[in-house]
């Protein structure tokens, strides 16, 4: 029998702390009767209520997917449900005040599809041990500024990929504040995913806490989260 288990973390940066600011970082797990996912957040920083936005935008995915089961399948609708549900959740505080990124993962109908809304990193960990992932193109512009839930959102800032639920192992989203000091993202999905899939879940969180608490870049100031879904087949009892 297959099952998929979740674990993740999430810590508040060192920036954040000398500000007395809240970690602007949300992650959450989805486990329900239609599928089970991951999604993960990461608030603008520069907004006042962006750790309102991050932890809506968990609330909202899940909500999505489910509203988009008994009718239309496209991404196209998928985000702008997303969209949707997150505006309503933050209501009344104004959509720009709670910017926030948007990043999942979810196993339905025989099929993993992943989502992402601005930066971070996504990857799968394939069953024949390779490495696919998204993460934002920050080569061209200002590394700074990056797509976030808002009434504005188009279909076009939506990146996506999709698998045979088959053909994946384990799953992988983090914030920029894990991916943009990784020198090697495949490596270091691997190693992770290795290094977790054997434990228990509430010991591989306890595990990817200390990690993230330990960050070997200490001139990195941001909240840094990372959550994973991992594909394991137990005994029939």
């Amino acid at each position: 029998m297959i099952v998929w288990k979740s674990f993740g973390a999430s810590v508040i940066g060192p920036g954040h702390v000398a500000t007395g600011q809240p970690n602007q970082d949300a992650w959450a797990a989805i486990h329900r009767l239609w599928g089970d996912g991951i999604v993960v957040s990461d608030g603008v920083g520069s907004r006042p209520f962006s750790q309102f936005g991050s932890r809506a935008a968990c609330l909202a995915v899940p909500s999505a997917v489910r509203a988009c089961l008994g009718g239309t399948r496209s991404r196209s609708a998928l985000g702008q449900r997303i969209v949707s549900h997150w505006l309503s959740l933050i209501a009344p505080l104004e959509p720009r005040d709670c910017a926030a990124t948007c990043m999942f993962a979810f196993r339905v109908g025989g099929a993993v599809q992943f989502g992402m809304l601005g930066d971070g990193l996504a990857a799968v960990v394939k069953t024949d041990g390779s490495v696919v992932s998204l993460s934002e193109d920050k080569t061209e512009g200002f590394s700074n500024v990056t797509a976030a839930l808002s009434p504005n959102v188009t279909e076009k800032d939506w990146r996506w990929m999709a698998f045979r639920e088959e053909d994946c192992g384990a799953i992988i989203l983090c914030t920029d504040g894990v991916s943009d000091d990784l020198k090697d993202a495949d490596g270091f999905v691997r190693e992770f995913v290795g290094a977790h899939r054997e434990l228990a879940v509430v010991s591989a969180a306890r595990h990817a806490h200390e990690m993230l608490e330990r960050w070997p870049a200490p001139s990195h100031q941001d909240d840094k989260t990372i959550a994973c879904l991992v594909r394991e087949e137990v005994a029939d009892e």
